[in-house]
């Protein structure tokens, strides 16, 4: 026995390679970069890095749902000139991907709640107004109803003058207008009830929801053919117009939607697959983010957002709501020249990416929005940092150079978007295992071991023998002598470096 294991030390010192470093599974291993919580103001990356903590998750999940609080409020009421001739609306469509259990649903409440506060708020001051008009409506529909029957009645002599009175009725009854309750917020809608509610509410309107039923509706939840005017006129502002053959038409001049959902990776793959969107460039329109996951690393012990950090973001939100929620037109905010240069030199180094060969050209669909995006993202966060006055001052380098920094953040996370849509489930059901490998501590093992620990998802043989073949020839983990495997003794470094 001695001379055994004397002879199987010998073999492996001798016959066995040197173990290279292990080959990546492409770009989608990589994890996108957290959000870049330096180009807040300190009320928003506190509540942003409060929530992350408290919640035990990603900082990017919060920053977009911040994005999207920051377009609901400022959305068809800012826009940014880059020059004469460009302006850019600063409503944006945000995804925020993530799988279930991730806590989406805790990290919407948390930063949406003002929202819905001052939409109560709104709808209470407006009300008493509704019903005063309301019953100046009744009334006066009331005696127009009268003036008719009376005209209708009436014999020669009289006729002409009782017609004239009850056509006054009729058109006095209908200039009396009803005002509806202000919204803020939408969520499950089809589109028609989403161009009357942009109708009803100054062409403003934000979907935002902790679920991805937007995503639904547009592949045809509602119709085979779902009509995307308001997905598609309201990101740029143009005007949309229905006729109807059984009421009266409506009509949208300046379109503003703004987008914020939560969903599912499940749903993105739907959503980015469908050739139809896609060919429309809806997708193109929309900042996908792909927050890290902590599952397994989160704290039990976890503070919870501080007191004064959430109530100054409920009291900005709310008053910055609020106040714009007045306007009836967009204030045009410009930008200082050294602001312009930062945008330039960024642009042109885009530019450059767009080519082939460049970074960018494979993703160019998306990617030739992003000037625009540029210009957006300066908005958003020259509001966050004037919350008070944004519409009366330039926005400044510094703010431009954040929203540099936030479009290479897109750009990341767009890319690991495009790997949850396009990735290759063998890949990832590869991935899953390794995992298993590195966080049991499982550094020699047989394949009855892993199966036994992966058979959920792998429950024949040969499935977990093709998973061994993919992960040896990427130089994960390779068999012994003995028929056994065993694993990469740098695996979890190697790992932690592609992945978080």
């Amino acid at each position: 026995m001695t001379g055994q294991v004397r002879h199987l030390a010998v073999v492996s010192d001798q016959d066995v390679p040197t173990w290279e470093a292990p080959v990546p599974f492409g770009r989608a291993e990589q994890a996108p970069p957290v959000f870049p919580l330096d180009v807040l103001p300190q009320w928003a990356a506190a509540m942003v890095e409060g929530v992350a903590v408290g919640t035990q998750t990603c900082p990017s999940m919060g920053a977009g749902v911040l994005l999207a609080v920051l377009s609901t409020c400022a959305g068809g009421r800012i826009e940014v000139e880059a020059r004469p001739g460009w302006r850019e609306p600063v409503n944006a469509y945000i995804a925020v991907i993530a799988d279930p259990g991730e806590r989406k649903t805790p990290v919407h409440s948390a930063f949406v709640g003002p929202l819905y506060a001052t939409e109560r708020v709104m709808a209470d001051q407006v009300r008493p107004l509704i019903e005063q008009q309301a019953a100046l409506k009744d009334i006066a529909e009331r005696t127009a109803e009268q003036a008719r029957a009376t005209a209708a009645k009436a014999d020669g002599s009289r006729r002409d003058e009782l017609t004239a009175e009850a056509v006054a009725a009729v058109l006095s009854a209908e200039a009396i207008t009803v005002p509806t309750l202000p919204r803020l917020i939408a969520d499950d809608l089809t589109p028609e009830r989403l161009i009357g509610l942009m109708a009803a509410n100054g062409g403003r309107m934000a979907l935002i929801s902790d679920e991805g039923g937007i995503f639904d509706v547009l592949g045809g939840r509602f119709g085979s053919s779902p009509n995307l005017d308001p997905y598609l006129k309201g990101y740029n502002g143009r005007p949309i117009t229905v006729d109807r053959q059984s009421r009266q038409g409506e009509s949208v001049e300046r379109p503003a939607l703004t987008v914020g959902v939560m969903a599912q990776p499940s749903v993105l793959r739907k959503f980015g697959s469908n050739a139809e969107l896609f060919g429309r460039g809806l997708p193109a329109r929309f900042w996908f983010i792909v927050p890290r996951s902590l599952a397994g690393w989160r704290r039990q012990d976890a503070p919870p957002v501080p007191g004064a950090v959430m109530a100054g973001y409920e009291l900005t939100v709310q008053q910055l709501a609020a106040t714009l929620a007045e306007w009836e037109d967009p204030a045009v905010v410009t930008l200082l020249p050294d602001a312009e240069r930062v945008r330039v030199e960024a642009a042109e180094e885009l530019e450059m990416e767009l080519r082939p060969g460049g970074d960018l050209y494979e993703m160019r669909e998306w990617a030739n929005k992003l000037g625009g995006s540029m210009l957006r993202i300066a908005g958003l966060l020259h509001v966050a940092h004037h919350p008070a006055d944004a519409w009366r001052r330039p926005i400044d380098a510094a703010t431009m150079t954040g929203a540099v920094k936030v479009i290479g953040w897109l750009i990341a996370h767009y890319r690991a978007a495009l790997g949850i849509v396009h990735g290759d489930p063998a890949a990832t059901t590869a991935l899953h295992v390794l995992d298993t490998l590195i966080n049991k501590g499982m550094g020699r093992f047989t394949r009855r071991e892993i199966h036994r620990r992966v058979q959920r998802q792998l429950p024949r043989v040969e499935q977990v023998q093709a998973v061994l073949a993919m992960l040896a020839a990427h130089g994960w983990v390779r068999s012994t002598v003995l028929g056994d495997y065993e694993l990469h003794p740098d695996a979890a470094a190697y790992r932690a470096a592609g992945t978080r």
